[in-house]
């Protein structure tokens, strides 16, 4: 009996000094937040939340979708436009996304220049338009009282026929005038669908070179396709 309360004195001895020392670990029920703290690892990276952060929580920015225009319409060109401008938009490469519409065009007002008389003397009046950098026109050849005269443009109203002749005066034309006439022409404009911002900036390129032509909503221009 002496020999086992001998041995049961030193293993108690002997685990107390092992707590002592602290091999067997820190027991302190004293385990309180601060305390918590130094024990962790980089407790020094961690951040408190306030309340709204904690309720909150901020998430990452939402990547932006690139801008893709749905359908730009630019128009209306002449017959003798098409060839050049189709020829720059084989370097946008919009394949089945482009497509080319007739539009009728139909108006009351003309800016005309008076029968030169003769297709000669049309010719020659055309001559000189072309020399003052007007292109935008063409001989009429029916058999009304114009024939042999040259259509500046017809327009919807008479506001825009006056703008349309103050802007021929200023280039140098002198005998263009206005008069009543309601023709329907069969003009042309192109649509171009889902169109990406890089393509937009190549288009801008484009458009440039044609500065007559108006950019505009897909719907806003009854139409056919050719």
């Amino acid at each position: 009996m002496l020999r086992f309360f001998f041995w049961s004195l030193l293993v108690l001895n002997a685990f107390l000094l092992a707590f002592n020392l602290g091999y067997l670990g820190h027991w302190s029920l004293d385990n309180h937040e601060p305390e918590r703290l130094k024990k962790q690892h980089h407790a020094d990276q961690l951040k408190l939340l306030t309340a709204a952060e904690a309720v909150s929580p901020s998430e990452p920015a939402a990547e932006k979708k690139p801008e893709v225009i749905a359908c730009l319409e630019v128009g209306n060109f002449q017959q003798n436009d098409i060839p050049k401008f189709e020829e720059k938009l084989k370097n946008l490469a919009m394949g089945d996304r482009q497509s080319r519409i007739n539009v009728v065009d139909v108006a009351t007002h003309m800016v005309f220049i008076p029968s030169q008389g003769s297709k000669e003397g049309a010719d020659k009046k055309a001559g000189e338009l072309r020399r003052l950098g007007i292109s935008d026109f063409y001989i009429v050849q029916d058999q009304s009282n114009l024939r042999w005269g040259i259509s500046l443009g017809v327009f919807k109203t008479e506001e825009a026929a006056k703008l349309h002749l103050n802007n021929l005066s200023n280039k140098g034309v002198r005998s263009a005038r206005i008069g009543p006439r309601t023709v329907s022409t069969n003009k042309f404009a192109y649509q171009f669908r889902a169109m990406s911002a890089e393509e937009k900036s190549k288009y801008d390129v484009i458009k440039a070179e044609f500065p007559a032509q108006e950019n505009r909503n897909c719907q806003a221009t009854a139409y056919s396709k050719s």
